[in-house]
Formats: C-alpha cells, structure tokens, sequence
C-alpha cells in the first residue's frame, strides 16, 4: 500500500473543501435542469453572488415559455456585483433579444466582441440580430466579415439575400453563381441557393431559358415539390414550349385527382397555368380542377393592378353542342356578353385562341338551343324538337263553350274548387 506524504493529503483535503465551497446549490441545481427549483431563489438575489444570479437568469429563460424581463433582472444583478464574463454579456444580449429590444442585445455583443474578437457565435448572432431590426449595412457587413474568416454557409447565403432585398442585382447574381459551385448540390443551401435563381433570372433578368434550367435542377431532387412544379409549367408557356407546357398542366391534374398535391390546392381549386406582365399589370390564367364547382369553368383570366387588385375576369367553359353530342362548345364570357363557338381545342391554346377571334366566330346562343326569353313564339312553333302536349279527351271544349273541368274530391269525398 502506497502512502501519501502528510503534506499532500493536507492539500487534498482543502482542494476539496474549497471546489465544494465554490459549487453552490444553485449550480448544482443548474447541473440537473430543475429550472423551476432555481427560480425559486429569485427573491433572494440581491444576498446571492454574480454567478448564483446568472444560474438564476438562465433558469428563466429556460422555462417554457421564457422569461427575459425577470432574466434581465438578474443578469444586470450579476454585472453589479462585478461578474464580469462575456458570456454573461452573450446571454443578456439573448434575453434582450427576446423582448425584441435589439439596440440592448447588439450593444451587448459588442461588449462580448471587445473580450473576444471576431468570434463566430458572437458575429453570427450580431449580424442575425441587425437583419432583424433593419439595419442591413451593419448586417452585411458582419456576415462579410463572417464569410472572410469562416468557411460557413449562412454568411454567403445572407449576402445574397440581403443584395437582392436592396436591388443590387447583378451582385447577387455573381453571388448566386458562386454559392451554387460552393454548395453541395440537393442540399439546404443549395436548394435555397437555386430557388433564388429561379426568381431573380425569371422576374429581374427576364432571362426565361437560365430560370427554367435551374427549376428543372431543383425538380430532380423534388419531383414532387408542388409549387416547382407550377414554376415549371409557367416557365415553359412564357419560354414557348407549348407541347411540354401541356404534359405539365395534364401532369398537375392527374396529382390532383390522385390526391397527390397539398391540401390548401384542394381547398383553392384551381392552379395557374400561365402569367405575363403588362404595362397595367398582371394577367394571370388559372384552370379549374372540378369545373362543377365554379359553375362550369374551366379556365379563367384575371386581370391583375400593380397594387394587386383584380379589376376583371374572362372565363371560358365546355359543353356539348345541342345540335351534335359529339362536338364540344366554347361557352366564353369576355367581360361583357356570354357567347358560343365550336370547340375544335379543348385545352389551353383553345382557350388563348378565343381572345383572337372576331365577333363572327361567335354566336349569342348554342346552335339549336332555345331560350323563352329571347325566342319568338313563330320560332317556337315552327321548330319540331318542341315537345306537344295534347289535353286530356274529357278537357276538350265543346263548340262556343268552356272546356268541362272534372270533378275532384278529396279522401271525403267532398268535391273541392280548383
């Protein structure tokens, strides 16, 4: 058996005794996770040392749902008492954070800046915090800083989104380029990365083809990515690839009638199939999944404002001609007048060739279908599919008399008077 010297033990010993001291029972406490205990020494934390307070601050802001004006409380009792560490700082500027008082939570990180420069965890939540509040030079400036020290992905991505979000476009799109060589393809950011893209070579550049190819990148990770999809099929109607644009739209229905789109398509019903922009505005193209449930339609134009107002609507529906259940009509309302035309193209190039034709490919009515308010009574008479109905042989009147009604009773037998 090895003995120790009497010195060591004596050392030992009052190590000992000095780490017990130096662990208090809040921070024991703290090593559980019993928040709820700790809190409880709330009301005694003007006697309690800067660390107990800081154990107490983080057990506020541990419950659910958080507590940053009590948190605050005790994190400032900390600082008076001079516990001065920067991650005391750090989770002060978090509780701020919380009350959305930002000008306090970046200030803070300052501090926590000046103790440890350039720290990513500091800079990360300084620039998160100042895109937060508006003030997207300090934002952009921090997560360059960021991009230059550390080889992160948040910093190159936010750098994109804060150019676009102050219209520098072209430096965005440099950006993008870089980031899509950069990031992992399918992954999170490269998805994000894409998806910019789409929007900024499709609604800035106007650059159709370059949008298209990279909603067609996207689609071969998501295939079934519900609003990539649409992309796609608007791409492909401004880009002129009529016969692709109505694979995707047939493509769309089938989902939808095997329950493979997202409810909230369900609930709207419809789906747009093409839009372009004007000197006024918008015109948006929708077709219908279950035309019954819009009274017959299947496609519909809307004519949207700058402010994003509809001022109009044009729809065209199907039905079959009265004359020939073989052939389809086009029932077009064009803002004013409902009229009819054979329907030679049932899909959407049928439907955008309507806006083309001239008043005489139309008429007021379905060919043979009558209408009593529009019809005169010669018309009636003389066309055969009018039904005849002839009167009953004991209703016929007898010459220069009324015609003779017959008797009715009730169960009584008692006649009653029409």
């Amino acid at each position: 058996m090895i003995r120790l010297p009497k010195v060591l033990v004596v050392f030992a010993c009052c190590f000992w005794v000095v780490s017990a001291q130096s662990q208090s029972y809040i921070s024991r406490l703290w090593n559980t996770k019993k928040y709820e205990a700790i809190t409880e020494y709330a009301p005694k934390g003007q006697t309690l040392s800067g660390q107990d307070n800081v154990y107490i601050g983080r057990a506020f802001m541990a419950l659910d749902p958080p507590q940053p004006m009590s948190a605050l409380t005790h994190y400032d009792l900390a600082i008076a008492k001079r516990w001065q560490r920067e991650d005391l700082y750090f989770f002060r500027s978090e509780a701020n954070y919380e009350i959305k008082n930002y000008d306090a939570a970046l200030a803070d990180l300052e501090v926590c800046l000046q103790m440890r420069p350039n720290y990513q965890k500091y800079l990360l939540s300084k620039a998160g915090i100042a895109y937060e509040k508006g003030d997207k030079e300090l934002a952009y400036n921090t997560y360059y800083t960021l991009s230059e020290l550390y080889d992160k992905q948040t910093p190159y991505f936010m750098l994109v989104v804060i150019n676009i979000e102050r219209e520098r476009y072209v430096k965005a799109q440099e950006q993008i380029e870089d980031n899509l060589l950069r990031f992992e393809r399918g992954k999170e950011f490269w998805t994000f990365t894409a998806e910019q893209e789409v929007e900024l070579e499709w609604r800035i550049f106007k650059d159709y083809p370059k949008a298209l190819k990279a909603q067609e990148a996207l689609l071969s990770f998501k295939p079934d990515h519900t609003p990539y999809l649409i992309n796609r099929l608007l791409l492909l109607r401004v880009t002129q690839n009529d016969t692709l644009a109505a694979i995707a739209e047939e493509d769309f229905q089938k989902r939808y009638n095997t329950n493979a789109i997202p409810l909230e398509y369900y609930k709207k019903g419809s789906f747009k199939v093409n839009e372009r922009f004007t000197t006024n505005g918008v015109v948006e193209d929708f077709r219908y999944f279950r035309p019954r449930l819009f009274d017959g339609k299947k496609y519909s134009r809307f004519y949207v404002s700058d402010n994003n107002r509809v001022v109009g609507e044009h729809w065209a529906s199907l039905q079959i001609s009265p004359t020939d259940s073989t052939q389809k009509l086009w029932k077009f309302y064009n803002g004013v007048t409902t009229r009819y035309t054979p329907a030679s193209d049932t899909s959407y190039l049928g439907f955008s060739s309507l806006f083309a034709m001239p008043d005489s490919a139309f008429t007021i009515r379905a060919s043979g279908e009558i209408r009593m308010g529009f019809d005169t009574l010669e018309q009636q008479l003389q066309n055969d599919s009018l039904p005849k109905v002839l009167l009953p042989k004991d209703t016929v009147p007898v010459e220069g008399k009324l015609p003779v009604i017959p008797e009715q009773s009730d169960s009584t037998g008692v006649r009653e008077g029409l």
